[in-house]
């Protein structure tokens, strides 16, 4: 039951709903009736009522001030819901009306009603029209009938109002079709896109009808394009065997086919792009197809521009990179992919900034405020490529506009230029110390003469003297002197090994062969009976190790000084690793490493786990007298001895560090004789 209740209430608010009325602007013809019940039933209220899901909303009204009231109050209601007219002569004499809200209330005092439904025309009952007066009232059958009959002449009138509403709209459609099928008409006529329809005849086509587009390509008038084969259309078709077989395909599949083609005409070669389907018709007719084309000739040409435009973009060198305003990557040439490591696909949709960027976010915002404002940037940046790899990189940006000249893209060119720079620091280093090698030696050699005479005057005194005490002193003269002088010749081979000054010094030494394993298990077996227990040592000796032409006194006294200042670097203890190994220095590795030449060489690593060197020292280290030793600790002398030896010998030495993780040094030395060895990777 409730089910059949709640179908009738959405009937007939939907019945309501039809006649678009509610909340509209009063009426004259609604006014008049609601003007006449008043009159025939002699009442100073009468109502047109229609009543929504939650309110009674008053169409026309005699006597009352209010536009509506909510859904449950009065009467009208039970009228409506009982489908019969309802008349209560005095509503005090009847308890049930007497608790109702419009008769107890005090702006209403409702005693008399009478309301005849509102019925539709399939029966749903929308509202009411309704008499009301303050006090008790008679009705006669007389007056019932007509307000029964002015009720019909209400949904009369709102039936003819719907009538004329949907006259309306039928009209106002009707107008919008004709103005859509005008544009329509329009746009066929005016659309550069080819559209007609077509027919397979004998292994060909045949055009049944057609637009201007393609009367206009084919430079035919409508007469002569009527029933034309393809083939007499006055061109040359380069490729009918595919129209035909793609026609054939969109008979078979019943569905769309797209296909390319072209044509050959005096002013060139015509791309086309067409899509072909069958159209269905009366059984018995012949297959009839729509074809729909477009002229992409100058797209073609454009896409053949940029195919060639991104050919030479992966020739060149240089990294190419276009980012949006957004960062985001939109280009990335072959030479980024080489350069930087991620790949086409990986790096394309992804952050610039969060891919390659080392700088901080603050200041590489600040590239962009010059790229904005002037329209181009210049300057070095760090980079970090997808394997860990360090960059320096040369960067020009350039500000890409669009046609409206409004700010597109950014372009990044990147040349690489870590060698560069890595190749520039070693210059300076070695400037620098050619420059404190020319000073030290005039330094050195007026120490020496300072030195000389009081080591004379020395032995001298000692000679003449037999007091014990002027003895001593003059032995501890001795001491120092002999120290300082000791101190000079350590500056002196630093500064004839920085200058170059080999002849004087190989008339003094003996280069001979020597084994590189033999020193290094000597110097272990030093080790492990003079440094702490803390400290492992271990030792990687290639076989096979090919000879060097050495002073073993030198060598020695390499491998010392290197072991001791990875000694002092642990002090709480760690790993000290001495490795040697055959290496071939190719013309790559040399060109980017002063000293070096190519051939075989003995590289000799020596790697602790200690505290490490930071940056911004270590260029420093090899300086004569630079220390980071506490006072009295250290001379400053020890590295660049060690450097000096290695140049006599016409090898170089490399330095790598990290800061709480240990310190790698590689001292290079030519090998006596060459075998088949890999060669060094540059790095």
């Amino acid at each position: 039951m409730k089910s059949f209740v709640c179908n009738n209430e959405l009937a007939r608010l939907e019945a309501l709903r039809q006649y678009q009325i509610l909340d509209t602007l009063p009426e004259e013809a609604f006014d008049d009736l609601a003007f006449l019940a008043a009159q025939i039933c002699n009442t100073p209220i009468a109502l047109i009522n229609l009543i929504d899901a939650n309110r009674q909303w008053f169409k026309a009204k005699v006597g009352l001030d209010v536009e509506e009231m909510p859904r449950d109050t009065g009467f009208c209601p039970i009228c409506m819901e009982s489908g019969e007219v309802l008349i209560i002569s005095d509503t005090l004499t009847d308890e049930e009306f007497a608790r109702n809200a419009v008769v107890t209330s005090a702006e209403f005092g409702v005693r008399f009603y009478a309301g005849v439904p509102l019925l539709a025309p399939e029966g749903e009952a929308i509202g009411t029209l309704c008499v009301v007066d303050c006090v008790p009232h008679q009705i006669s059958p007389q007056q019932v009938e007509a307000l029964e009959i002015l009720s019909r002449m209400v949904v009369r009138q709102l039936e003819s109002r719907r009538s004329l509403v949907e006259q309306v709209t039928i009209k106002q459609e009707y107008n919008q079709v004709q103005k859509a099928l005008h544009q329509s008409e329009s746009f066929f006529n005016n659309s550069p896109v080819m559209m007609g329809i077509a027919e397979l005849v004998n292994n060909d086509i045949l055009q049944i009808s057609d637009d201007p587009a393609t009367r206009k390509f084919f430079e035919l008038t409508p007469e002569e394009m009527q029933n034309l084969l393809a083939q007499d259309m006055g061109v040359t078709d380069k490729q009918p065997s595919l129209r035909i077989h793609c026609y054939r395909q969109a008979k078979r599949t019943k569905s769309p086919i797209n296909f390319e083609y072209s044509y050959d005409t005096p002013q060139g070669k015509i791309c086309l792009s067409a899509t072909v389907s069958t159209i269905t018709l009366s059984s018995g007719s012949r297959l009839q197809f729509v074809y729909v084309a477009e002229d992409i000739t100058e797209r073609k040409q454009v896409e053949q521009q940029i195919c060639e435009q991104a050919a030479l973009l992966d020739i060149v060198s240089d990294a190419i990179v276009v980012q949006d305003l957004s960062n985001k990557i939109l280009l990335w040439n072959k030479n980024a992919e080489k350069l930087y490591g991620w790949k086409s696909e990986e790096a394309i949709g992804k952050q610039f900034d969060e891919l390659l960027s080392t700088e901080p976010l603050a200041q590489h915002r600040e590239i962009y405020q010059p790229v904005l404002k002037n329209g181009f940037w210049q300057g070095e940046l760090h980079k970090t490529s997808k394997s860990g790899k360090k960059l320096i990189v040369e960067s020009r940006w350039m500000l890409i506009k669009d046609e409206h000249s409004q700010a597109k893209s950014i372009l990044a060119v990147d040349t690489d230029i870590t060698q560069k720079k890595q190749l520039e620091k070693q210059i300076l280093r070695a400037q620098r110390m050619e420059n404190i090698g020319t000073i030290a030696s005039g330094i050195v050699h007026d120490l020496n003469n300072v030195l000389s005479p009081i080591l004379m005057s020395v032995h001298l005194l000692k000679t003449k003297s037999r007091d014990q005490q002027i003895n001593e002193m003059l032995s501890i003269i001795e001491s120092n002197v002999k120290r300082g002088a000791d101190l000079v010749k350590q500056v002196l081979l630093f500064a004839r090994g920085i200058e170059g000054d080999v002849q004087e010094q190989t008339g003094t030494r003996q280069h001979t062969v020597l084994e590189v394993k033999d020193l290094i298990l000597e110097m272990r077996q030093f080790i492990s009976q003079t440094f702490p227990q803390s400290i492992a040592v271990y030792t990687e000796i290639q076989e096979e190790l090919l000879p060097i032409c050495a002073d073993s006194t030198e060598m020695h006294q390499v491998l010392i000084n290197l072991c001791l200042n990875a000694r002092d670097a642990m002090l709480g203890g760690g790993t000290l690793t001495i490795s040697a190994e055959n290496i071939w220095i190719d013309e790559t590795y040399a060109n980017m490493h002063i000293g070096s030449t190519v051939g075989a060489y003995i590289v000799l690593t020596v790697t602790d786990t200690g505290l490490g060197i930071s940056k911004e020292i270590l260029d420093r280290i090899f300086e004569p007298f630079f220390t980071t030793k506490e006072l009295g600790k250290g001379t400053g002398l020890g590295l660049s001895t060690v450097m000096t030896i290695i140049k006599e010998h016409g090898g170089f030495i490399t330095v790598s560090s990290c800061v709480g993780k240990g310190t790698k040094f590689q001292v290079y030395l030519p090998a006596v004789q060459q075998v088949p060895m890999p060669a060094l990777e540059v790095v």
